[in-house]
């Protein structure tokens, strides 16, 4: 009984040992060689959006904000003191949490949605002002001169 026992252990692992080889010469000389620095480069570049172009008028400093790189993109927002922000929420990347922004420090909280996605407060003093999602895994940083 141990003998045969053997034997069909002895016959299975030989049967794996010929399909390794089998699979390993019909398919593994054909894999493509993976240029992994090109393939970096493009991942990271699709991850970074295209915004639209900040602008100031006489009112208002409009800017605007996506996703990208797994967090806000971008990570840093300058405004001046004393006039009126408007942050213009890009929905279709900004996804789950990160469309429930707050800036802590100046009590601003809102909700980027399809139907509004702009969020309006007045710039405070000059300073520095943290900025996250509701739930503090994207973050930022408001600089305000």
């Amino acid at each position: 009984m141990e003998r045969t026992t053997l034997i069909k252990t002895a016959g299975m692992v030989l049967a794996v040992i010929i399909i390794l080889i089998v699979g390993w010469k019909t398919f593994g000389n054909s894999a493509p060689e993976f240029d992994w620095d090109r393939i970096l480069q493009e991942s990271e570049a699709k991850s970074i959006p295209t915004l639209e172009k900040d602008y100031d008028t006489s009112e208002v400093q409009v800017r605007h904000l996506s996703w990208g790189k797994l967090n806000y993109y971008p990570e840093t927002i300058t405004i001046k003191a004393g006039k009126k922000v408007q942050l213009v929420g890009d929905v279709e990347r900004l996804q789950g949490c990160f469309r429930s922004f707050t800036i802590p420090d100046l009590k601003v909280n809102g909700q980027f949605t399809e139907d509004n996605n702009i969020i309006e407060f007045t710039a405070p003093a000059p300073g520095t002002f943290g900025f996250s999602c509701s739930m503090g895994m994207g973050s930022g940083k408001l600089v305000v001169e």
